[in-house]
């Protein structure tokens, strides 16, 4: 049951379910938190619909005041008449945010509702920057809800769906994982920016129908499914599709699918996988035609596979290998660095081999040859 209005009677009736939980530790009674600015927008919700709108306005807002460099809370009136009663039961009621007159027209049960309005009561906007300090920290082990002060360092929440929520009402764009998490189908994230505690240990799994466009990731380690212009930086990026924008200075495994027409790149990244061998290599499905990608200063091995042409491949490497695969069969692959080649494609895709390997082989030929007139079996290293 949610807040509600009997229009006829003109009572408020909350649910204790509407309120917060700030019970502390070892308390002997519980104790709820009503905020009252969100109280007061629900009521407005109320009045707008269908129900409500041939009836009295419920309340007065008077919007916070600055004055002298402070500023003053909001007012919040009940008028017209309208009572409110919680539902009953042996709790405490915290009234926040605003200054009131809730607890003078409270209905009386056992229910203790406790006032907190002061003449210097500050603007509660300003106290929740202080609060959440730029962020919205979730945790596996928080609570769901989207009351102050979930969603701070001191009480996560649990789910994304209501840190979406509270990012959205703060104007906050940062979400903080302080547990690994998952980003469900539905989430609509677009445009936060995410961030982890530890790359190695807080794992964020995005699920294909997550609304993920224009978002950036940083400490984490990240896979699933993005919607594309996204920016990963000091994570590690395993099994990942969608990929386009830039990915900085991040560990790669899997496979790391390019899409969506625009370029990916790919600085200063490396392989995270120790093995050697082909079936260890980091994959990079280039998705048929028509995407680009830009490696620079890469360093381990990569499977380079299903590229038919369109768009345009320069892969430039600090030390590693690659294996262009037969199902590589248009367009043009440039190749720089200190870099292994085995170029596996088919004749219609030109592999432009400019690595310091390809050099060598050069030398090492014209060594040989020399070696006509003056005895030399040995390659230059």
């Amino acid at each position: 049951m949610a807040i509600s209005i009997n229009w006829g009677t003109k009572v408020i009736y909350i649910p204790k379910n509407d309120t917060l939980d700030v019970t502390p530790a070892g308390s002997p009674r519980e104790i709820r938190q009503l905020s009252i600015d969100q109280f007061r927008l629900t009521l407005n919700d109320l009045q707008d619909n269908v129900d409500g709108m041939t009836f009295l306005t419920t309340h007065l807002h008077t919007a916070p005041i600055s004055l002298g460099g402070v500023t003053l809370a909001k007012v919040i009136e009940i008028i017209n008449g309208y009572t409110v009663t919680f539902e009953d039961g042996q709790y405490a009621v915290n009234l926040a945010g605003a200054n009131s007159n809730i607890a003078d027209v409270t209905n009386v049960n056992q229910v203790s509702v406790r006032s907190a309005n002061s003449a210097g009561l500050q603007d509660l906007s300003t106290l929740l920057t202080a609060a959440y300090q730029g962020q919205v920290v979730v945790a596996n082990t928080g609570q769901a809800g989207t009351f102050i002060p979930i969603g701070t360092r001191a009480t996560p929440v649990n789910n994304f769906t209501d840190a979406i929520t509270i990012s959205s009402t703060l104007g906050i764009r940062r979400i903080q994982l302080a547990t690994s998490g998952t980003l469900s189908t539905g989430v609509v994230a677009s445009g936060r920016t995410f961030f982890g505690d530890n790359s190695s240990v807080d794992t964020l799994q995005i699920d294909d129908g997550a609304n993920v466009s224009d978002c950036s990731f940083n400490e984490l380690t990240v896979s699933g499914t993005l919607d594309g212009n996204n920016i990963f930086r000091n994570c590690t990026v395993a099994n990942i599709s969608y990929v386009n924008g830039l990915l900085q200075e991040c560990s790669l495994t899997g496979t790391i699918s390019i899409d969506g027409t625009a370029q990916a790149n790919l600085i200063n990244c490396w392989s995270g996988t120790a093995g050697i061998a082909d079936n260890q290599l980091v994959t990079i499905d280039m998705g048929g035609a028509g995407n680009s990608l830009a490696l620079r200063n890469y360093a381990g091995g990569i499977l380079l596979r299903n590229y038919t042409g369109g768009g345009a491949i320069t892969l430039d490497f600090s030390s590693g290998r690659i294996i262009i695969d037969a199902s590589c069969t248009g367009g043009s692959i440039g190749v720089r660095g200190v870099c292994d080649v085995t170029d596996n494609s088919t004749i219609n895709c030109t592999v432009l081999d400019q690595t310091l390997n390809s050099g060598l082989d050069v030398i090492n030929e014209g060594v040989k040859k020399a070696s006509l007139l003056v005895p030399h079996t040995g390659n230059i290293a």
